[in-house]
């Protein structure tokens, strides 16, 4: 998707962390962005932000794991722009801990958000982009774990990020005939909110719940987000479906699917 001036993009999350810095870079190359967010009041804040750069921005509540949400969502956008080019699924949760001691209500969580909430983006929003016709784009946030990054404790997380490639692989498959791209934007540490997402946990979650101290430690010394905002344009731009800001994992990576060829030898 190589013209972005005078489009128009949703981004789920786009209050806070990685969802604000795509949302500045598409706004500084000219795209109209609607800010999604649980969070309503940060997400006025940023949207007003962004019109200060000559676009046309709008903050609507957005609750990913419910649907109704998520399509209304979709209807304020379509009343206020009359259509939509790029869908950025990029609201996400984390919760840590060892597998086996994972109560269930924090894997519904984060299943909830993170796999539900861009199954809901994409199947609510797809068939109106093809209607409208003309190309469109859809970007899914992952993370490195979605392409190799095994952290002990992280294994729920883990698992919705690797749901979240093979959806996305899938749907690009799926979308290329109509003109639709995919993108699934994979990035290691970024310094975000994440540590402290359970601060909007839903009730029937848990609801709201403080995040370790450690886990805010970590994130700390991550990526600045908007470095990983132009990172992401650029690769909308370019079309490219998977995006990765941080070349360090590439190792990580690299011995992951070396292990892989490994175990077709051993069956030769």
């Amino acid at each position: 998707m190589q013209e972005l001036e005078n489009k128009v993009a949703v981004v789920t999350g786009g209050a806070s962390g990685i969802g604000r810095g795509i949302a500045r870079a598409l706004a500084a190359a000219g795209t109209h962005v609607v800010v999604a967010d649980v969070e309503g009041g940060p997400a006025k804040a940023v949207a007003a932000e962004l019109e200060q750069k000559g676009i046309r921005s709008l903050a609507i509540d957005c609750d990913v794991t419910e649907r109704a949400s998520v399509e209304a969502l979709a209807d304020r956008a379509w009343k206020e722009f009359g259509r939509v080019d790029l869908l950025c699924n990029n609201a996400g949760v984390g919760a840590a801990g060892p597998l086996t001691e994972t109560p269930p209500h924090n894997a519904e969580w984060v299943f909830a958000v993170n796999v539900f909430g861009v199954f809901n983006g994409c199947s609510v929003f797809v068939p109106r982009m093809c209607e409208s016709g003309g190309p469109g784009h859809i970007l899914n946030t992952g993370s490195e774990h979605s392409i190799g990054i095994p952290f002990a404790g992280m294994g729920i997380y883990t698992a919705t990020k690797h749901a979240v490639l093979g959806l996305s692989d899938v749907l690009r498959r799926e979308l290329e005939p109509v003109g639709i791209g995919v993108s699934i934007l994979c990035p290691g540490v970024v310094r975000t909110e994440i540590w402290n997402a359970g601060r909007n946990r839903q009730e029937q979650f848990g609801g709201a719940q403080q995040s370790p101290e450690e886990f805010r430690n970590f994130v700390a010394e991550g990526m600045d987000p908007d470095e990983v905002g132009r990172i992401t344009v650029a690769g909308i731009r370019r079309g490219d479906f998977y995006i990765l800001s941080h070349p360090e994992i590439r190792p990580i990576v690299e011995a992951r699917y070396q292990e892989l060829l490994a175990a077709f030898d051993k069956q030769s």
